[in-house]
């Protein structure tokens, strides 16, 4: 029903040395399942990405996780993050290709983003949000079943609870109720 564009920024190409590096995969794989999706588009007629987007004449969700990863990454400069933040506003803000823009991260998006470059954002935390705590990961009790699910399946287990928990180290929401990374479990 909605055309979906998901990115995990995570993901960086085998030869990533630099923030051109690393941005010029991520277009090229936009633009290659852009062109596939969409191939009445004219290949060779868009400079920039929004450009092509707009000629799909579509709407997109997008959902980009992980988009503060590269903020850790040695190679990354004052000036690449300035660049990076430049390109998610480019991309989302005020664009009418853009039907929702969700992105996941550790960093809060108005910590990096001054003014008004991505101002469109509501931040949600598992962390000190109560009221969304239920939706950002198992509870201790849905953990230890998956885990017996796990054991059932499995006839020599790799993994056991108690290294779940150690490996995992859980979060806990605001009422104190321990949580765990749903791809974790």
């Amino acid at each position: 029903q909605h055309n979906v564009i998901y990115i995990d920024f995570s993901q960086m190409p085998d030869i990533c040395e630099s923030y051109q590096d690393y941005i010029k995969s991520i277009r090229k794989k936009m633009y290659g399942d852009l062109y596939a999706a969409f191939p009445e588009v004219d290949k060779d007629g868009y400079d920039s990405l929004n450009d092509l987007l707009l000629a799909t004449s579509s709407s997109f969700i997008f959902i980009l996780d992980e988009w503060d990863s590269i903020f850790y990454r040695d190679f990354m400069t004052s000036g690449d993050k300035s660049e990076y933040l430049r390109f998610l506003k480019n991309l989302l803000k005020d664009q009418p290709y853009v039907e929702l823009a969700y992105m996941t991260g550790v960093l809060p998006i108005a910590k990096y983003s001054s003014g008004s470059e991505l101002n469109m954002f509501y931040e949600y935390t598992m962390a000190s949000e109560e009221r969304f705590s239920e939706y950002f990961g198992f509870t201790e009790e849905e953990a230890n079943m998956l885990f017996a699910r796990y054991q059932a399946l499995t006839s020599t287990p790799h993994i056991t609870l108690t290294g779940l928990q150690m490996w995992y180290n859980g979060y806990h929401t605001k009422s104190g109720k321990r949580v765990y990374n749903p791809r974790s479990i």
